[in-house]
């Protein structure tokens, strides 16, 4: 909702109508819910007297800390459209950037639970059946049927104590996620997975560039910028990584070395940065790189795909190919199975 909305007010603040006026035309069109409510209570907080920026502030469910502080920025500069065409940008990229992704890891996430259904289904329900056959001819069984059989008795019998060992496991996982040091590693180890790990990684550095970039270039101060990254980012390494960068902006070194010291960024970005630096261009900068970070995770993705797709089938393919040989070729032989 947050997208059409600042899309709208745009159009309409662009074509001459007053910020109050554009806001109720913009509420009147709006559907019942949540969203309408609190536009309506920003429309009452602006006829009070209040600021715009202070009226989204007291609406955080819908407006984050980084729109609030773009907001903030346009009335200290006047330029309150241009603000709302970068910030409907901004978000149009961000949600393209995250349905990418999405799309991405559905797929074969979808292909493994469903893979998984039919396995425990296979060895709950059905190699039962063939247990009791292959228990009444008797004779020897080969190797891979008995590990079937093994598998379908450890299933029924103990299969419901592994469900319960995996959700306490995700709920211990859940708890600690929310602990900052937890978070720091859980990252760190992410950061780290093969081909997922780069996915998330060019992300969030990405967003990061995205996110400086536009306010930089909207008239936020570094150090405001930094707080507003601070607050915004999901990512606890960069978190760390910006705390420790605006202490050392604080105390007089560079955007570049800052940066560089925390080891977190790509050493190109770095060195592009201290050229932005001494050209006085650094917003134009982030934002540049923020578009061949963006690019760059849609070459990741479409490789992944491309990469995950066959690998996966040829997997499930295997798995099943395993348990038909190993269920029907005692019944091809029966001869030698039976006393």
């Amino acid at each position: 909702m947050v997208i059409p909305f600042t899309r709208q007010l745009y159009i309409l603040i662009k074509t001459g109508i007053p910020l109050l006026k554009a806001l109720q035309i913009t509420s009147a069109q709006l559907p019942p819910g949540r969203f309408k409510t609190d536009i309506e209570t920003i429309i009452y907080d602006i006829q009070e007297g209040k600021s715009f920026s202070e009226a989204l502030s007291t609406t955080p469910r819908f407006f984050s800390l980084f729109y609030i502080n773009m907001i903030k920025a346009a009335e200290v500069s006047g330029n309150l459209t241009g603000i709302l065409k970068e910030l409907s940008g901004h978000l149009v990229n961000s949600r393209r950037i995250a349905r990418q992704v999405q799309a991405a890891f559905m797929y074969p996430i979808l292909l493994l639970l469903i893979s998984g259904a039919i396995l425990i289904g296979l060895l709950t329900f059905v190699l039962p059946v063939f247990i009791r056959i292959f228990r009444d001819l008797g004779g020897n069984l080969p190797a891979t049927t008995l590990l079937l059989i093994w598998l379908s008795n450890f299933t029924i019998r103990w299969g419901w104590l592994f469900l319960v060992a995996v959700l306490f496991l995700g709920g211990i996982i859940f708890i600690l996620s929310r602990r900052t040091y937890a978070k720091y590693i859980i990252n760190a180890f992410v950061w780290r997975i093969p081909l997922f790990g780069r996915v998330t990684k060019t992300m969030d550095i990405g967003r990061f560039c995205r996110t400086l970039g536009s306010l930089l270039s909207s008239g936020v101060t570094l150090i405001r910028s930094m707080e507003v990254l601070y607050e915004t980012t999901s990512s606890a390494l960069l978190q760390n990584a910006l705390e420790d960068i605006r202490y050392k902006i604080e105390q007089g070194k560079s955007l570049s070395g800052a940066m560089e010291e925390t080891g977190v960024f790509p050493l190109t970005l770095v060195r592009m940065i201290q050229v932005g630096e001494e050209s006085g261009k650094i917003a134009d900068l982030f934002l540049d790189a923020a578009g061949d970070y963006e690019e760059e995770v849609t070459f990741i993705i479409t490789g992944l795909l491309s990469l995950l797709e066959p690998v996966l089938i040829v997997i499930m393919g295997g798995i099943v190919g395993f348990i038909v040989v190993s269920l029907f070729f005692p019944i091809f032989t029966l001869s030698s199975l039976v006393k």
